[in-house]
């Protein structure tokens, strides 16, 4: 580390005084992270495949401060849907700030991850490293105890992609209006395949449950209904989804 001297100059009505004062730059340690790093609610997402093909999930976990974790999950796995499964896990966080963890769904595989701890637990990223898997994941703290409907509202940047099996990759962005009475409208530019279409308006109605997680179902353009699954995170700033409807992985976020 380079040491810097830094004068420190006083300006004074008769004139200007030169305080020549060395300071010496210390290193900055960051604040060494334990398994008591996590502790509360995080609202996760996961995306990738498993043998080639593609797979998404959202879901929440709890974790107690001392290694162990539990929750639900929703996965769309190449099409094929499972709807809050129950969760069980552990996870071993070093004083670098990385680590492992480990989430098994009901009547599914145990999947091995190694994460690493950022802003003093807010935020887990994850990668998997189970042979046969190419998946990233990241979990957000959810900040408030509680949640409401009148308190996931207003304008959120709209963001998300995935696969239409059978048809090919798909992705929106756009804008959404969440009114905090279980209505929302807005609109995306939408691509499928990369056929493009611009404008595409969004309705449809959406509900929160107090524990963070609920549901909505909304039309884009002329498409069917489309069924999603939520996650609240962020203080109820951001909206994590995954389509719960069979043949279509489409994951994303709502951030405000």
């Amino acid at each position: 580390m380079i040491s810097k001297l830094v004068r420190v100059v006083v300006l004074i009505p008769s004139g200007v005084v030169v305080l020549g004062t060395s300071l010496w730059a210390q290193p900055m340690h960051p604040t060494a992270c334990s398994n008591a790093s996590l502790h509360g609610k995080y609202g996760f997402a996961i995306n990738g495949t498993v043998s080639g093909n593609p797979i998404t999930a959202v879901g929440q976990i709890a974790t107690n401060g001392s290694g162990n974790l539990a929750g639900n999950e929703s996965i769309s796995d190449n099409g094929s849907i499972g709807n809050l499964l129950a969760v069980l896990g552990k996870y071993a966080i070093k004083s670098d700030c990385t680590g492992t963890m480990t989430i098994q769904a009901k009547g599914r595989s145990k999947q091995n991850f190694n994460i690493t701890v950022i802003s003093g637990g807010k935020q887990i990223d994850m990668v998997q490293t189970d042979s046969g898997t190419t998946n990233l994941g990241t979990a957000q703290a959810q900040a408030s105890k509680s949640c409401s409907l009148a308190r996931v509202k207003g304008v959120y940047g709209l963001q998300g992609g995935g696969t239409e099996i059978g048809v090919g990759p798909l992705a929106l962005a756009g804008q959404i209006t969440l009114r905090g009475d279980g209505t929302l409208n807005g609109s995306a530019t939408v691509s499928v395949n990369g056929v493009i279409a611009s404008g595409q308006k969004i309705s449809g109605a959406y509900k929160i449950l107090r524990i963070c997680q609920g549901a909505a179902v909304i039309q884009v353009g002329n498409q069917g209904p489309i069924g999603l699954n939520l996650v609240v995170v962020n203080d109820e700033h951001e909206v994590l989804f995954i389509e719960g409807d069979a043949n279509t992985l489409l994951s994303g976020s709502l951030q405000q």
